[in-house]
């Protein structure tokens, strides 16, 4: 294969700083790659983005004066949200409650599985 000048194998032609270049650009070229810039949630770019959602979650639970946020994090793909809302709720009301609010989140931050849980605030 490396006698082949037909087709050569361009892959192991370059310098590793021409391989690193050539496996950044691999998602950048292929449309079946998801495009994962400005995404994660460790070191790499865009890893502040899940602060940011943290924050504007925060923002939409303050904005409702129904529920006071109690916790707020992040698992991949997926926003867990609890917050806490005065007085004691019955089943039904709890049900509806956490819709609510599953509503305005989603409708603020589409890009999350929000699971929502409202607890009694009974001071």
């Amino acid at each position: 294969m490396r006698t082949d000048r037909n087709a050569p194998n361009y892959m192991s032609n370059r310098g590793k700083d021409q391989q690193h270049l050539v496996e950044d650009d691999i998602t950048n070229q292929n449309p079946n790659f998801l495009d994962l810039e400005r995404t994660g949630s460790g070191g790499e770019a865009g890893a502040g983005n899940q602060g940011n959602d943290i924050d504007k979650a925060k923002q939409v639970i303050a904005g409702t004066n129904e529920f006071v946020a109690d916790s707020v994090w992040i698992n991949g793909d997926r926003m867990w949200v609890s917050v806490n809302k005065k007085g004691m709720l019955s089943d039904e009301k709890k049900v509806d409650a956490e819709a609510r609010l599953h509503r305005k989140l989603i409708q603020a931050i589409p890009r999350y599985h929000i699971e929502v849980r409202v607890k009694e605030d009974r001071r």
